[in-house]
């Protein structure tokens, strides 16, 4: 009986294209579907954008002199609830947004506080746009240079991350997902070519969201030295000087109540667990579900267990790829081995985090085209290691359990985000490792295809 054509091998550039083509027209489907459909089912403005309120409640109180205030649940749930029955948004009764971010962040906002909200809502939509623009070409720019007239390769780049959950998410909710993966995108790029002191600067404006810098800030540093501390220590220091100046005390707020406003909306109240995409999040919904209350010894244990074993290897595959050479018998580099320590620390960072939402994992594009552009540069003749293939068939199980995960974890308990983040993230750290440690180690004992064939089994 013949192979039906759709289910014969194919080449892989192939299979994306069918794949995430298909998605675009779904998606392209439902928003024009969307624009005519009845009000009470379509989804509308009064709808979206709802996480840009608290962006749009900072900036309002640092333009008015408020920002004793931005950490102030009260203030911020009443301001918020102001601003929702005058724009007609749908806004529960008990629902808010706290301001998490440090303070500085708040005046990003404060030129758009001034109109009403719905255009600032637009404007920021649109800003966040030309940041992914601009993102995307950095990340294309990552590929191999033979590739600047291959849009059959490079046009992957934009195609998947339109059609991917994240970035569905972060456009939906009116987030800042976009001009993070442009920042972190300009901390890769900077840090690829070297440029400790420019990749630091680029890396402190990435603390307006800590979580996303503190785990790069340190693996940067080891891997291209005190060089990193100088840019970064440049900027924060501005940043610092220049917040003291124009908010007195606010940082210092910052430090003191934002724990508290995280043990208040996770801790306090049930909390929308299923969105993180951490360890702590992870076995928090697995042993006490959705339910306020204190984290469980058991949920302690684990999560600092995990953190601890992922943290302590992503280390050590750091501290490893300060002694990697040139290899001239397996073509293995410096650069190499660089890129893939810096994949392996991005794909880590979102679990060792104690908070991280799901829409940020579009910074995953960083890792994928570095991986990506890593397989293209390999040897046509070699096939592709099991290792190589796993990596594949991870980032396309990732890709596509993303769009359920919310739903279905809310309901199991179990955050199959997590699971598969976590075994990419081992593999990706197990490559970044073993390469320097076989290539140190083995030079002077294997040469020629001796030596290539361990470096294969180690992928």
């Amino acid at each position: 009986m013949p192979i039906p054509h759709l289910f014969r091998p194919t080449p892989l550039r192939k299979r994306l294209w069918q794949g995430g083509g298909a998605l675009f027209v779904f998606i392209a489907t439902l928003t024009i579907s969307n624009v005519f459909s009845h009000s009470d089912k379509a989804v509308t403005r009064n709808t979206l954008g709802h996480d840009f309120l608290a962006f749009y409640t900072a900036g309002t109180f640092v333009r008015e002199g408020r920002y004793q205030d931005l950490y102030n649940l009260d203030s911020v749930r009443t301001f918020q609830h102001q601003v929702a029955s005058a724009n007609g948004l749908e806004l529960d009764r008990d629902s808010f947004g706290p301001w998490w971010n440090p303070p500085f962040y708040a005046w990003v906002f404060a030129p758009v506080s001034v109109l009403p909200y719905h255009t600032a809502l637009l404007i920021w939509t649109i800003f966040n746009c030309l940041c992914l623009a601009c993102a995307m070409v950095l990340l294309c720019r990552m590929l191999p240079e033979h590739l600047g007239g291959d849009f059959a390769t490079w046009g992957l780049v934009p195609l998947l991350i339109v059609t991917s959950m994240p970035f569905v998410q972060a456009i939906s909710h009116g987030q800042n997902t976009f001009s993070s993966l442009l920042l972190l995108s300009l901390v890769v790029t900077a840090w690829r070519e070297k440029r400790a002191v420019l990749a630091g600067m680029a890396c402190a404006l990435l603390f307006y969201k800590p979580q996303v810098g503190a785990i790069v800030a340190l693996i940067l540093t080891l891997n291209l030295g005190v060089r990193v501390l100088l840019g970064m220590g440049f900027v924060l220091s501005l940043i610092g000087m220049a917040t003291s100046w124009a908010m007195p005390g606010s940082l210092v707020s910052y430090l003191q109540q934002l724990p508290l406003n995280v043990h208040f909306m996770q801790v306090e109240h049930m909390y929308l667990w299923e969105r993180h995409v951490t360890f702590k999040a992870f076995f928090r919904l697995l042993l006490q579900g959705r339910d306020a209350g204190e984290a469980l010894l058991s949920t302690q244990i684990f999560t600092v267990f995990t953190c601890g074993c992922f943290g302590l290897a992503l280390l050590l595959a750091a501290l490893r790829t300060r002694k990697q050479v040139d290899c001239p018998w397996s073509g293995e580099t410096r650069a190499g081995s660089r890129d893939r320590l810096i994949a392996a620390t991005i794909a880590t960072m979102p679990l060792l985090m104690p908070f991280y939402f799901d829409y940020d994992l579009l910074l995953l594009a960083v890792p994928a085209t570095l991986f990506a552009a890593e397989m293209i540069r390999r040897n046509p003749e070699l096939p592709a290691t099991r290792g190589q293939r796993w990596i594949v068939r991870l980032w396309g199980m990732l890709f596509v359990w993303m769009m359920f995960n919310p739903g279905l974890a809310r309901a199991i308990h179990v955050n199959g985000t997590v699971i598969l983040a976590s075994v990419l993230s081992a593999m990706l750290i197990a490559r970044a490792g073993l390469y320097q440690v076989i290539v140190h180690h083995g030079k002077d004992e294997a040469k020629g295809p001796a030596i290539d064939t361990m470096l294969r089994q180690a992928a």
